[in-house]
């Protein structure tokens, strides 16, 4: 009876020692490095059309600058090709219109000093008519009737000392009479001259000076008209020429750009080692590691995301942690109480550093342990963990 009373209480002790077993929470987790670490990231600035064929196991120890992971360019090169022959063309279109700028400009600085020489020589003589051949031509035509008042003059002059003379001579009076009428006719022509020669000045002054004083206006007014023309096509054209290079320049620049993103693009898809350590896939995002959504796009022939985590590089040295994800049914922990980490076939104990009653966008809710040992013992970043922790009433 009394070893059957042994055994009861053995089994008792057993059996509460069970139910204090069966109160303790498992919590899947994975063996993260601290969040001072370095990603590779998919950012592309002007392709997204980037598939990867392959990448580096998990776990792979890879050293600076190797490249972790393949990508099918042959699009995105498509793409660099394309934009490096229609830079090429743009930049044809664009010297083509700078020379044309240049031989614009030429045609019409001759163009303007053509109107602006015509100007120049219909105003001077607008200037030498007003101030000399003006005065000289009234001066003429005053001439001419003056010339014909001097001729009727001295016509009259000699027939008055004639008719004089042959009052007091022996000449015959029929040659009197000849000679004096032929002096009277002469007489009356030279008036008749000195009429005509009034009229002539007055028609001359009317006609010829006042005319060509208006005409020289006028061929001023129309040459400086010529000048304001020329000058507003040669500002039209000029404009029209400097439009269109600025145009094709932008669109030049806007080539470039595109055409050196593309290059970064394929620069940055080479996914290489920012510093030597182990490969991880995923990484931090917003406080919080992510690696289920980007390993299912790492598998061959994926396509990425902008800003997706492809992976993290753990350096050697650096300390590690657990994030891990709370059952439903288990309580929050404390900050500081003390846990168990499995890995693999070793158990080391740890403490929580974070924890949240707060469930993440995922509805999951998450811890952060420490391990209480040195990180070079358990070098193992993206294991996966089991993380006990007791049951508060156990």
């Amino acid at each position: 009876m009394k070893h059957t009373s042994l055994t009861a209480t053995g089994l008792l002790a057993v059996l509460l020692m069970g139910g204090a077993a069966l109160a303790d929470s498992i919590a899947p987790g994975i063996l993260l490095p601290k969040k001072n670490t370095k990603s590779i990231s998919f950012a592309p600035k002007g392709s997204s059309d980037i598939f990867l064929i392959g990448i580096m196991p998990q776990g792979s120890s890879v050293k600076k600058g190797d490249s972790v992971a393949q990508a099918d360019f042959r699009t995105l090169d498509k793409s660099i090709e394309d934009y490096e022959r229609a830079i090429k063309s743009k930049n044809l279109e664009v010297l083509k219109l700078r020379y044309a700028l240049d031989q614009q400009k030429e045609r019409s600085a001759m163009s303007l000093q053509k109107f602006q020489t015509a100007l120049t020589r219909t105003e001077e003589d607008q200037k030498d008519f007003l101030e000399k051949r003006k005065a000289r031509m009234l001066a003429e035509e005053e001439e001419r009737v003056n010339k014909a008042l001097r001729y009727m003059s001295y016509k009259q002059e000699e027939l008055n000392q004639l008719t004089k003379m042959y009052k007091d001579d022996q000449v015959a009076e029929e040659t009197e009479e000849i000679i004096l009428k032929r002096l009277k006719n002469e007489l009356g022509e030279s008036e008749f001259a000195v009429q005509g020669a009034k009229l002539v000045a007055e028609l001359a002054k009317l006609r010829n000076i006042h005319r060509l004083g208006e005409d020289f206006a006028t061929a001023v007014k129309e040459k400086r008209t010529d000048l304001a023309e020329a000058r507003k096509q040669a500002e039209f054209d000029l404009e029209q020429k400097k439009i269109a290079l600025t145009e094709a320049e932008v669109s030049l620049r806007r080539l470039q750009d595109k055409y050196n993103e593309l290059k970064a693009d394929r620069e940055m898809a080479s996914f290489k080692a920012p510093e030597n350590g182990i490969l991880l896939y995923g990484g931090y995002v917003a406080d919080k590691w992510v690696a289920i959504p980007v390993a299912e796009k790492l598998k061959p022939g994926g396509k990425l995301e902008a800003f997706d985590k492809i992976a993290t590089i753990v350096p050697p040295d650096s300390e590690l942690i657990v994030q891990a994800t709370l059952p439903d049914s288990t309580a929050t922990p404390k900050v500081g109480e003390t846990v168990v980490i499995k890995v693999t076939n070793m158990q080391i104990p740890g403490v929580i550093t974070e924890a949240s009653p707060i469930p993440g966008a995922d509805g999951k809710r998450r811890i952060i342990v420490t391990p209480k040992v040195p990180a070079s013992q358990i070098f193992a970043p993206g294991l996966p963990v089991q993380v006990t922790i007791k049951d508060q009433q156990a």
